[in-house]
């Protein structure tokens, strides 16, 4: 078994040989092969605040079957469940683990994985720092020669989990400049009917979607995973109407992704995707989220913005002048700055947030 220090080393290697977190995870996982048996994979980029897929990188089998993984996700009660694995702290779960009666009530095990001859599965959380950054699942077939994940296996995936939950950070962290290219108010819409099969979709829709699958290295006709996620949720009623989704493109820009039912003449529901460059809203939350500050840390943001002194500061949030600067120090070593004025610009102006 292959110790931590191993696991750094290849994915400093790694880190330096991969211009984009797919082709680090691609990388990542074909290391793993070698010390693990699976047959299946899916690796994919969380966003930090919901743990929706904004990209994966996925084995052409489970790429068949994610869809319907993904609605079970939502929908059902199940076995090791990404929020669960996330908020109850275990990080990893085998699927073999569960006793015969749960795994007897595991829909995604009866209804996708068995079916399609898949046999066993490890799920993980990429953590680092408290923040889920990515997940990691592994698929047995049942032909396989040994058809069940060994103790040692799963010892093995849970050592590199916070070696690529930091990994991951650092793609989350880097954020791009460029802004995608759009006229003022245009919108991309996209309808689906409950299959996920397009119904109608217009020009601004079908060129944001393009930059999606291409993200992901999907064909014209596979579905983004990001799109695959709200769906599902959106069809499992968990999502909340004021939900956006922002997915960083490398080197061209931020789609924000939302979604809401709409109702046909008929009665017929169906689903409507808008698709489009990310507001100034969402693009300042998602940098906040990016650099990991906490509640306290964001509210002195939100008063530099404004270009509030520090003794003011302290007297709107009820701090003394010292705890403000505290903030302030620890708040420039997460952004990287050295004073208010890069602050203000590293988050705020330079994507033109001020308009």
């Amino acid at each position: 078994m292959k110790d931590i220090q191993y696991w750094r080393r290849k994915s400093k290697q790694c880190l330096q040989e991969s211009q984009s977190s797919f082709i680090y995870r691609q990388s990542m996982i074909k290391i793993l092969q070698q010390h693990v048996s699976f047959d299946a994979y899916c690796c994919t980029l969380t966003d930090t605040s919901t743990l929706f897929s904004v990209g994966a990188v996925t084995e052409h089998s489970v790429e068949a079957i994610h869809h319907k993984i993904m609605s079970l996700e939502y929908e059902s009660t199940d076995v090791n469940k990404y929020e669960f694995l996330v908020t109850s702290g275990q990080l990893i779960g085998r699927l073999s683990d569960a006793d015969n009666n749960h795994l007897s009530q595991s829909l995604r095990f009866i209804e996708v994985l068995q079916p399609n001859g898949f046999s066993d599965e490890i799920r993980a959380a990429l953590m680092f720092q408290g923040q889920c950054y990515g997940f990691l699942t592994l698929f047995k077939k049942a032909n396989n020669v040994m058809p069940l994940f060994q103790d040692a296996e799963l010892a093995q995936v849970k050592i590199l989990l916070p070696v690529m939950g930091e990994a991951l950070k650092e793609y989350h962290h880097f954020i791009i400049e460029e802004r995608i290219p759009s006229e003022e108010g245009e919108k991309g819409i996209l309808i689906f009917d409950k299959g996920l099969t397009v119904i109608s979709i217009n020009a601004k829709a079908s060129y944001l979607l393009s930059l999606l699958r291409n993200n992901e290295g999907l064909s014209q006709y596979q579905i983004p995973k990001p799109i695959q996620a709200i769906c599902a949720k959106l069809l499992a009623d968990k999502l909340n109407a004021h939900t956006s989704l922002l997915v960083p493109i490398k080197d061209t820009g931020y789609i924000a992704i939302r979604a809401s039912f709409v109702m046909t003449s008929s009665n017929e529901q169906q689903l409507a995707i808008f698709l489009s460059e990310a507001s100034s809203k969402e693009m300042l939350a998602f940098l906040i989220t990016a650099y990991n500050l906490t509640l306290r840390e964001k509210e002195v943001v939100f008063e530099i913005i404004k270009g509030i002194p520090t003794k003011e500061i302290a007297q709107n949030l009820a701090i003394s002048n010292y705890t403000v600067q505290d903030h302030l120090k620890m708040i420039f070593q997460k952004v990287d700055v050295s004073n208010r004025n890069e602050l203000v610009w590293k988050i705020f102006s330079r994507f033109h947030l001020d308009d």
